[in-house]
């Protein structure tokens, strides 16, 4: 049997193609390559996916799997336009596939029907599926999944996903989605002001630099991590990353030296990293008006953004903070919702 697991997101397109055989799971291929809904267009998420199907080239009677987040682009007028128009796409380009589903918020697969008549319970229910592999893991755990344009926060409560949230404006009220991510977020969204020669100066609304600037010159993450646009279009090294962030407060690499830019790189990654404790603590506290010591909960982090909730958790009180690519591996933790879905389809299959 062979799955193939797709998280159709509107910046990254995720995937994974299982074989499996005598009962043992064999990852074929993993692929995340960046997907700019917006840029692309609607014929452009149809030509995607039908790349996508040529490079992994499933075997005949092969499952596909999906859950999305690309439904949220203003490419489309709203969600359930959006859900609507990503099924009928999967399943037009993968209509030789023995088996289609969809994964909803109830951490659940469904069909086509189901999908296309209640697009609001598969909007963005990435979560869902992720949160249902670690349940199976972790007990009680704080399941923290950052990737480059958001925060995924999922408490889990003897060994049930526990969240409040099941639309992403609930889970903002919630703590349990940021939107903050390690590459695209646009450093006004985090800040207001910045370092500037011993003061502080107020910063520009415009797009001049984004976190993934912030996380390169600090060496959080490499340049074949920053995979997305930049802001200006220019490229992702280090003398480029600098120089966006000078503009911030409207100077540039003539008016601050590189140091001085450094420093407000690293004023910039404190208050990413604040801005992921404050969620945490508000998810500790409801755990603990459940009445469980949330210290004793594990935290287990995923994503490009790993190293950023691992900070944040540590600061939160958490002692014990594992990375899901220690039970999965590094590959995997970065499209961890794709690999949750083709395992869902395996566990429904099975049945």
């Amino acid at each position: 049997m062979e799955i193939l697991g797709l998280d159709i997101g509107g910046a990254n397109l995720k995937a994974i193609k299982l074989n499996v055989s005598n009962g043992r799971i064999h990852v074929k291929e993993v692929i995340r390559e960046y997907f700019p809904v917006w840029i692309l267009g609607k014929d452009g998420v149809v030509e995607g996916l039908k790349k996508l199907k040529k490079r992994v080239n499933p075997s005949p009677n092969y499952v596909v799997s999906t859950t999305m987040t690309a439904e949220l682009s203003d490419l489309f007028r709203n969600k359930s336009e959006g859900v609507r128009f990503i099924v009928r796409t999967v399943e037009e380009v993968f209509s030789d596939a023995s088996r289609r589903f969809y994964v909803n918020v109830k951490s659940k697969l469904v069909g086509y029907s189901e999908a296309y008549r209640n697009p609001l319970e598969i909007a963005a229910a990435n979560w869902a599926a992720s949160a249902w592999l670690i349940s199976k893991k972790l007990r009680n755990c704080i399941f923290v999944d950052i990737g480059s344009t958001s925060t995924t926060i999922v408490p889990i409560v003897n060994g049930e996903i526990n969240v409040k949230g099941y639309t992403d404006p609930e889970k903002l009220v919630y703590g349990e989605l940021v939107y903050l991510g390690v590459l695209r977020t646009n450093i006004c969204s985090i800040v207001d002001k910045v370092p500037y020669k011993g003061l502080l100066a107020r910063i520009s609304s415009e797009k001049f630099a984004l976190s993934g600037d912030v996380c390169l010159v600090l060496g959080k993450i490499g340049v074949k991590d920053y995979t997305t646009e930049t802001a200006d279009g220019r490229g992702r090294n280090m003398r480029e990353c600098l120089d966006r962030l000078s503009r911030v407060p409207c100077a540039d690499n003539e008016i601050l030296n590189d140091y001085e830019i450094l420093e407000i790189a690293r004023y910039v990654y404190e208050s990413m990293v604040f801005r992921i404790f404050e969620a945490l603590i508000q998810v500790r506290s409801r755990i603990a008006s459940l009445g469980y010591n949330p210290s004793t909960f594990k935290v287990c982090t995923a994503g490009l953004g790993s190293f950023l909730a691992k900070e944040a958790a540590k600061r939160a009180g958490f002692k014990d903070v594992i990375d899901v690519s220690s039970i999965y591996g590094k590959k995997i933790s970065h499209i961890l919702p794709a690999y949750a879905v083709a395992l869902m389809a395996l566990e429904v299959l099975g049945k």
